[in-house]
């Protein structure tokens, strides 16, 4: 037969709310120790630290920040180019008539 181990029996409010509370701070703490962790890491690395106050952070430039750059300055252009196009269109239609 099981073993019973008081798995099975309904859970109180009060016990519900401490083993959440338990989980909690035990989710705290580990991040505290990731967190800790990863700022020694970058030190001894030479990495800048992971929330970003390293002082060259503006030097830096974001390879997605200048692709999007890159596409925005496409996508004006193809707008430039497709009203200059539909203004010819129109301009033809209207002396042809």
């Amino acid at each position: 037969m099981h073993a019973n181990d008081g798995q099975d029996d309904p859970k109180t409010r009060a016990d519900y709310r401490r083993e959440q509370e338990r989980a909690e701070k035990d989710f705290q703490e580990r991040d505290r120790k990731r967190v800790q962790v990863e700022k020694e890491y970058a030190r001894s690395h030479g990495g800048e630290a992971p929330n970003g106050d390293a002082p060259n952070n503006e030097q830096r430039v974001n390879p997605v920040d200048s692709k999007q750059q890159r596409l925005s300055h496409r996508l004006n252009w193809v707008i430039v180019w497709l009203v200059l196009l539909i203004i010819a269109v129109y301009l033809i239609l209207f002396f042809l008539d």
